[in-house]
């Protein structure tokens, strides 16, 4: 894909929370599209943040603890959205990438409730344009999808000819792929052992 260098595509994530008030706000952040603006690269950032919420004892999802996680843990190797980004993306040519966000505190088992689309398409959207949109909601929805992406990255950069990808980006998603894949399963293990212990209490009760 040709880019403009005075129109690079970007990579946004918008995420509307809710905050245990009732109060909605959305906050959004950009980065250039290339190389790492990718549901694959940038999911598991997402993950990250909602395993902090899980792991802190099911704290709500607020908007500056959001946009701070994503500061944090830019870096050179593995960049994040960090700049603001005050337009709504569905109608800006230069977004590829669209990581649209719902967080509300009313989840289960300490995770917030999470709704997420994906929005991935051509710059510029000219007449012939591709694009493709997704849909997933529930946070092990979300973990199977970001597990699935990352994976599917990882392998792709394996399998490239020696030489044509880094070793160390291929280790660095292979890293990734591990740690989603952690999350995932642990994530379905708590959640099949809270289905049994309130299947043996609505024996207990009758």
């Amino acid at each position: 894909m040709a880019l403009d260098p005075r129109k690079p595509a970007l990579c946004v994530v918008q995420a509307v929370i809710t905050t245990p008030d009732g109060r909605a706000t959305r906050v959004a952040r950009a980065m250039p599209a290339a190389p790492f603006g990718t549901p694959a690269w940038q999911m598991p950032r997402i993950i990250g943040y909602l395993a902090q919420l899980h792991g802190a004892g099911g704290h709500a999802p607020r908007p500056e603890t959001f946009t701070a996680y994503l500061d944090e843990r830019r870096s050179p190797a593995l960049p994040t959205p960090h700049r603001p980004y005050p337009y709504i993306p569905w109608h800006d040519e230069q977004v590829t990438c669209l990581l649209d966000l719902a967080l509300t505190p009313h989840g289960s088992l300490g995770w917030p409730s999470v709704s997420l689309v994906i929005i991935e398409q051509e710059a510029g959207r000219k007449r012939c344009s591709w694009s493709r949109m997704e849909r997933h909601r529930g946070y092990l929805d979300v973990l199977a999808y970001t597990a699935r992406e990352i994976s599917a990255e990882h392998a792709r950069l394996a399998n490239r000819p020696a030489g044509d990808s880094p070793r160390q980006l291929r280790d660095l998603a292979g890293d990734i792929t591990a740690w989603v894949q952690k999350v995932h399963t642990a994530a379905q293990t708590e959640r099949t052992a809270a289905r049994a212990t309130e299947a043996r209490n609505g024996i207990r009760r009758r």
